[in-house]
């Protein structure tokens, strides 16, 4: 175990003189602009043993072991699927090694950035402005239930979802992932596994209802005509109904969940700081992507990465040494990770414009690392700048303060009841 930063290093651990660019303040004048804070360690320890497990706070060491080979995804009840799904091909969510990496590369040209900026920008446009229908008859919007439907009719499209009822499909997604539990809990004994069987994706009555009404037309549809969507790719790779039932649960809770979270966030944190807002409604679409890249730093959706080590892993930061056992569970906070005083200046206020290490991204590990990075992060950046754009070519105002609920599935957090409404100079526009 490494010793913790001496008091002497200052809470940044940096001089004190760093400034940001954007608002002015140094570190002595430091600013936490963050609302979902429940579940930081905010220990100082970038690595310490904890029962048979580890816990990472530091961003370089959590990279070193996204990025290690000789880990298992164990997050997201991996270890509970892999056990009820024996006999059938693991989702790339889970899927580890030689076989991952083939997943990956078959799937990489639905989310590269010249795809999804040509392909699926027209569509985000049009299901944003969709979305917005409520506000402009009513004057007021419930950015929780229009970032829902919005997130869930992208994603449906760009995975071969789009033949039910959206709104349907996004009540039945909201069910299925409200489920509590342990992420990491794993199958233990034999009548374990049985139990884990029966409640593991496929086995439970929420995924069964979504594969009846919603991937089961959407298999029948694509057997007769094939669409540039991930359904039909996994037909052409003779995957059952099962396994694409399996696979889209992994797309659905990355497209549809997470991504309306972080919308309804990014929102929150624009409506309450007119300064930023201003800018971000300016802005070119680089410096609106950093924006939203910071506010993502500064509120992981994913709270908690947890890897299984396969053979010992050999880590080094700041001239320490450690080795974590074969077998034991690594569990990293991106929450901790995300405000690294060694790599992020003022690191609890929104500040797009830091200079960052070399290797360091500007969201963090808000979208994990290494062969697990999320395929879809460029997805999720561009459909956020596209609903916020419409929403914002409005003049609105924040009516009612939302409620943030804890998401045990990804250690994250559901903004609930985030309304806005036409400010009395509420007039229609577009942004250039």
């Amino acid at each position: 175990m490494s010793a913790e930063r001496s008091a002497a290093d200052g809470p940044a651990g940096v001089p004190i003189a760093n400034q940001c660019p954007m608002t002015g303040r140094t570190d002595s004048q430091v600013v936490d602009q963050r609302k979902a804070t429940d579940g930081e360690w905010a220990t100082g320890v970038p690595i310490e043993r904890v029962g048979n497990g580890w816990r990472i706070s530091s961003l370089d060491l959590a990279r070193q072991v996204l990025r290690s080979q000789t880990t298992l995804q164990a997050g997201f009840r991996a270890e509970q699927v892999r056990a009820g799904l024996r006999k059938s091909r693991l989702p790339v969510l889970f899927a580890d090694g030689p076989e991952h990496r083939e997943q990956r590369s078959k799937i990489a040209r639905f989310f590269a950035p010249t795809t999804v900026d040509t392909t699926y920008r027209e569509l985000m446009d049009r299901y944003a402005k969709e979305a917005m229908t409520e506000l402009n008859r009513t004057g007021s919007l419930d950015l929780g239930e229009a970032t829902m439907g919005y997130s869930v009719r992208v994603a449906a499209h760009i995975v071969g979802l789009d033949g039910t009822d959206p709104d349907a499909m996004g009540k039945r997604l909201l069910k299925l992932f409200g489920n509590d539990g342990d992420p990491t809990d794993a199958p233990r004994k034999p009548w374990h596994k049985a139990w884990f069987a029966i409640r593991s994706a496929i086995g439970s009555l929420p995924v069964a209802t979504f594969t009846w009404h919603d991937v089961r037309p959407a298999v029948k549809a694509r057997k007769k005509e094939r669409r540039a969507d991930v359904i039909s790719h996994l037909l052409d790779q003779n995957y059952t109904l099962t396994e694409i039932a399996t696979e889209c649960l992994t797309y659905a809770a990355a497209g549809m969940v997470t991504t309306r979270e972080f919308i309804a966030m990014a929102a929150w944190h624009l409506l309450e700081n007119r300064e930023l807002l201003e800018r971000y409604k300016a802005a070119e679409k680089g410096e609106r992507y950093a924006i939203l890249h910071d506010i993502l730093r500064l509120e992981p959706v994913v709270g908690l990465l947890y890897r299984r080590a396969t053979e010992d892993i050999a880590l080094e930061h700041d001239g320490q040494h450690y080795t974590i056992p074969a077998g034991d569970m690594i569990t990293m906070s991106v929450k901790d990770t995300n405000v690294d005083t060694e790599v992020f200046d003022q690191p609890r206020e929104v500040c797009p414009e830091r200079k960052l290490p070399r290797g360091a991204r500007p969201e963090g590990a808000a979208f994990g690392d290494g062969a697990h990075r999320c395929p879809g992060h460029f997805v999720a950046i561009q459909e956020t700048d596209v609903f916020l754009r419409e929403l914002f070519s409005r003049e609105v105002e924040q009516l009612a303060a939302p409620e943030l609920f804890t998401d045990a599935l990804i250690a994250g957090y559901r903004v609930e009841g985030l309304r806005v409404g036409l400010s009395s100079a509420g007039q229609s526009g577009v942004l250039k």
